[in-house]
Order: structure tokens, then sequence, then C-alpha cells
């Protein structure tokens, strides 16, 4: 589907769903949508990093800490996981939940789900980026990210997915949604 046609369900200011919209007519700075953040972790232990083509709308050109995306009409979170994982890296993996957070800032209004998953190329096979979002895919430490020395640009959504992973503000709870 292309990319303006993908329908978004929107939510409201404590995550209940309240209807959907096309892509195209989104106010993403007024409209609170979802989104899965998955932190991919290599055998070595540190994260996969995307770098963003040049052409997205959001953040073009920046480093997105997670790979994930928004939940489409008709989709959990967890189908939206899968997903975006097998579309942005080309593979599929067990998710762990890390739990649900709100983050916000210039242009995004989000609530997000925390996943966690681990990529072995011997298990799994090599990555297949997606041409269209993913230039490059790189490694960094959780902590290299963090302090960021050499002042990357980082998608301030998933930074704030990283924030809230490794400094335990969220954690999965049962009522989270699906």
């Amino acid at each position: 589907m292309p990319e303006n046609d993908e329908v978004i369900i929107l939510v409201d200011e404590n995550n209940k769903i309240i209807g959907d919209v096309p892509r195209r007519l989104m106010n993403f700075g007024r409209d609170y949508h979802r989104v899965t953040y998955i932190l991919v972790f290599n055998t070595a232990g540190n994260l996969l990093i995307q770098k963003r083509t040049d052409d997205k709308a959001f953040c073009p050109g920046f480093y997105g800490i997670t790979t994930g995306g928004v939940v489409e009409k008709g989709e959990s979170y967890i189908d939206s996981a899968h997903r975006e994982l097998q579309e942005e890296l080309g593979f599929d993996a067990p998710l762990e939940s890390q739990g649900v957070f709100f983050t916000e800032g210039d242009g995004f209004k989000i609530w997000g789900k925390i996943y966690t998953c681990h990529y072995d190329s011997a298990i799994q096979g090599e990555l297949t980026l997606q041409p269209k979002e993913v230039a490059s895919v790189h490694e960094m430490s959780i902590d290299s990210i963090l302090s960021n020395a050499d002042n990357m640009l980082f998608t301030p959504d998933s930074l704030s997915a990283l924030q809230h992973y490794a400094g335990k503000l969220t954690q999965p709870q049962h009522d989270d949604p699906i």
C-alpha cells in the first residue's frame, strides 16, 4: 500500500481509540496516534539503528534508534511491530513488550509501545533494508547513543523510547493495549 494510502489509528490523550484518518490528512502535531518502537539488539548486545532516507517526511536523514512505525487501522501494536520489523529490516523475531509510554514534540503526539528483540544473522539471515525508508543500518551501544558524543541527529520520538527503556520509566502492565 502506498504510504499516502495508509489509514492511521487515532487515539485520545488516554490512548483510547477514537477513530482513524488517512495519513495524507493526518495532523501529526495535533492528533494523538499510536507508534511501535522495537529496540533490535545484535549478538554483541548493541542496538541496530537506522539512518533514514533523505526523502522521509519526518526527520529525513536522521537516525532512528528503533525499528517501527505508526499503527494502522485494524492493527494491534504487536501486529504493527511484526509488520514494521519485516518491512524495514527483512526479518521477524519474537518480541518482548517493555510497556507503553507517551511522548510529544514538534510535530508529534504519540502513544508508543516499546518492544525488544534479538537479531542474529546466523539464524535470521542477512538484513534486507526497505529502500524507501532505510538508507543504512549501524551498530551502537545504548550508552553511546545516550551520551551522543558525536552529536548525531536522532529522531526525537525514538530517542524518547530509548530513554524510557534505559531509565526503566516504563514496564509492561497487564492492562496495556495489545
